[in-house]
Formats: structure tokens, sequence, C-alpha cells
């Protein structure tokens, strides 16, 4: 499908807090997305709603439905589904829920508490037949995070006290992730290790950007040449096996 994928400086808009910093993110899902969605009639699906999902639909001009712990609405956008999938261990998917051509699981996985096995299998569930699905999340074996425990400290944050909003529960190595689906009856269809995040705007609190334009370019070069197993995101395309 021949999609106009918008640049980083679109995406990050006012560049205010956590939308300058995943902005490139973004754009490489956006890219990734656009070698499987082959109409704009397709079915797209967004775990967890983010700012990514009017990009996806700006971009590829369809509606894009999220599924997430938001009460249930239905706009000209799309239709978000209510649905906790910490819950998700043999459990239904929501009703009226479709198939999609794309989901995208994106930076969700390591904020849930149940075992990716479960969680896979049921967005596995939500899959056409020809469908893909699009997981992103942290490298737990990054190199920083290694660094960190050679001088021991704890590279995993605390888990939080909001329950709406604990942090991450398990950060995951590709390997484990390829284990993962296996169990859940995916195939990986590619792989990507990269560091997609503008280290410029790291210092986001409540949504305001405290930038470092020096040290965080710096960052971004030294972070972008590390050995593959070494960067900051894991993506990984899966579709069901055959």
């Amino acid at each position: 499908m021949t999609a106009r994928i918008p640049a980083e400086t679109e995406i990050r808009g006012d560049d205010r807090g956590y939308l300058a910093y995943h902005a490139p993110r973004y754009r490489y899902l956006l890219e990734v997305a656009s070698r499987y969605l082959s109409s704009s009639n397709a079915r797209v699906l967004e775990v967890g709603p983010s700012p990514l999902g009017p990009l996806l639909a700006a971009t590829f001009g369809c509606r894009v439905d999220s599924l997430g712990l938001e009460a249930e609405s239905d706009g000209p956008g799309g239709r978000h589904f209510h649905f906790d999938l910490n819950w998700c261990p043999g459990a239904p998917e929501p009703p009226g829920m479709p198939r999609y051509d794309l989901v995208v699981f994106a930076e969700v996985i390591e904020h849930l508490h149940t075992s990716p096995v479960h969680t896979l299998a049921f967005v596995r569930g939500l899959l056409a037949d020809a469908g893909v699905l699009i997981l992103q999340t942290p490298n737990a074996a990054s190199l920083p995070k290694r660094l960190k425990l050679l001088a021991g400290r704890n590279p995993y944050e605390l888990i939080r006290p909001d329950g709406g909003n604990p942090g991450h529960f398990r950060e995951y190595t590709l390997r484990e992730l390829e284990t993962y689906a296996r169990q859940a009856r995916l195939e990986v269809v590619e792989v990507a290790r990269r560091f997609y995040f503008d280290a410029r705007f790291a210092h986001h609190e409540e949504g305001v950007p405290r930038p470092q334009p020096f040290v965080g370019a710096v960052k971004n070069g030294i972070y972008r040449a590390f050995p593959r197993f070494l960067r900051e995101g894991i993506t990984v395309v899966l579709r069901k096996e055959p």
C-alpha cells in the first residue's frame, strides 16, 4: 500500500514531552505497518490506545479500533473495546470484535503481569487469517541496563503504587519473546532491534520536556551505533502459524 509516512517533526507536533521522545518510534512503526497494509479498507487494531492510533488512521486512511482499560466508546475514528489483558487467560474476546488485518501491540506487554503466552494467544485470536501482529517492547538486555547492573544499580524501575499506571512489571529479551510466540502458535516474520527514541527529550516528566540538545544528540548517535543485541528497542512482526 502506498502511504506517505510523516516526518518525525510532523509527528512531534509542539515538541512536548512523551510525543517528542517517541516520535522516531512512531515513524518506524508506520514504516513497518506500510509493508503489511494493502488497502485503506484494512481492519486495524491498536492494543493500548496512544497517539499512534490517529497517526495510523491519518497515514493509511483507515479506521483504527483500540482495546484497553478505558470505557467502551464508538466514534468516527474507530471503536474502543474495554478489556484488561491481565485477565485474558481463558477469557473470550470482548463481544462484537472483528478479525484484524493488522494489530499493533506496542510498548504494552511490559506493563502486564500475566504471562505473555496468554496475552499473545489472546491477540492471535483477533487476527484475520492473513493478518499480522506488530509487537514492540523494550530490550531487557540493552547495554545501558547491563552497565547499571555492573554498577550495582537495578536497571528496572520500582513498580509504582498507581494501579492505573504501575510501570513495567517485566521486560523481555528477543529470545524470550520468540519462545512465547511459538507457544502461542505465532511465527516470526521479521525482527528488528533498534534505538528508536530521541534522547534529547528523555526527561519529560509530567509531559513537559526538558530538552538536552547537545547531550541528547550525542546519546542518539552512540545508542544507534550499539550492536543490535544491545540496543534499547525490540520490534517483532508475527503472524499465525500455517
